[in-house]
């Protein structure tokens, strides 16, 4: 933009360029004439701008009629446009900056993901689901969510996955508005995984159902895809777990539920495939997979109470819809899964916790494909 202003006496102006597909040579103007200066984002020499001053702008009732920008307009100086899309800007219209979602879309350009519905537009465009991305479309993608987690505990959480081998596997990392640095923790462990991991910094909480959704639904693309979930103040016990849970896939399985090792206590959870609706059913367990469209099958107001997303207990609002779909659930009895309980900030949790597992339980029970 330097270049094209020190090549040519008569620009003032030199435009930031729209995200579009492949760069443009610069011009100062196009079939409907000269390019006007594109005040939302644009480069100019101060000096030249001052020269040609002063520019001519009629007053009435004590205000300009034109703005700045327009006025140059009028003068006839040279402003260009074009140039490399890499440094683009994407205007949002003021009827959008109070909407939901806003925050989600500068998350994504931040990260440097620009879905194609903005391809050559300057007015910001599509929704928040059209900007969740990068996509994942691999055979296994771990889906990852914490919220101020211990960066001791979050750097085992990112080496235990990043050592699974056997299968092709991607990443889905979210950040849920951490206020302890985890996100930028995260981003640093994750440095060297960038082309298989997408990593989400939350503005402000969503809570882990919300962001297990939007990975799942949105950012993963492919209905096959094998969705592992994994907290990330947990881990994966050793590097053959993904080797393991694929036998049970490549065997057929649409579904696997187990098994943990809880570093509070012994514990071993006997799985009920027939009745997952039991409160001892115990498909909620770790290490929870299953195909991406089992989760998409499930309709969002059971993901809800009372409108708002199911916090605790949220993995049995999932797990119990997808193992009454699944056709062939697997239980592993095998410890793949390091669970380290998170100690009780109030003495009422469990009770809640225990009132929400009887609202989610009392829901619509699901059937499987092909079942009246």
């Amino acid at each position: 933009m330097e270049d094209v202003l020190r090549r040519d006496p008569e620009a003032l102006f030199v435009s930031l360029n729209i995200c579009r597909a492949e760069a443009e040579p610069y011009t100062y103007g196009g079939q409907g004439g000269s390019w006007r200066v594109e005040v939302r984002g644009c480069m100019y020499d101060r000096r030249r701008m001052e020269s040609v001053l002063p520019i001519p702008n009629q007053m009435k009732d004590g205000r300009f009629e034109m703005a700045w920008h327009r006025a140059f307009d009028q003068r006839g100086c040279r402003s260009y446009r074009g140039g490399d899309p890499r440094t683009a800007f994407i205007h949002v219209p003021n009827h959008r900056k109070e909407t939901d979602g806003l925050l989600d879309i500068v998350g994504a350009v931040e990260r440097g993901y620009v879905p194609e519905v903005q391809k050559d537009k300057i007015e910001l465009a599509g929704s928040a689901g059209d900007w969740a991305g990068p996509h994942r479309s691999e055979p296994y993608v771990f889906v990852v969510c914490g919220r101020d987690v211990a960066h001791g505990r979050l750097k085992r959480c990112i080496q235990s996955m990043a050592e699974q081998r056997g299968a092709k596997w991607g990443a889905v990392v979210i950040d849920d508005a951490s206020t302890n640095g985890m996100a930028d923790h995260a981003e640093m462990l994750l440095a060297g995984y960038k082309d298989r991991v997408t990593f989400i910094r939350n503005e402000r909480r969503r809570g882990t159902l919300h962001n297990t959704w939007n990975a799942v639904t949105r950012i993963c693309t492919d209905p096959e895809t094998v969705i592992l979930t994994l907290d990330a103040d947990d881990a994966l016990a050793g590097s053959r777990v993904l080797e393991r849970v694929r036998t049970e896939y490549d065997g057929g399985a649409d579904v696997t539920v187990g098994s943990m090792l809880r570093l509070d206590k012994e514990a071993s959870y006997p799985v009920n495939f027939d009745d997952p609706r039991r409160r001892d059913s115990n498909v909620w367990q770790h290490l929870r997979t299953f195909k991406k469209r089992l989760f998409d099958a499930i309709d969002i107001k059971d993901l809800k109470v009372d409108g708002e997303w199911i916090d605790q207990a949220n993995d049995w609002a999932f797990m119990v819809p997808i193992v009454e779909m699944a056709s062939s659930p697997r239980h592993i009895p095998d410890q793949l899964y390091v669970y380290e309980p998170a100690i009780p900030k109030d003495g009422d949790r469990r009770q809640d916790r225990d009132r929400m597992i009887s609202r989610i339980l009392s829901k619509t029970p699901y059937r499987k494909p092909g079942q009246n």
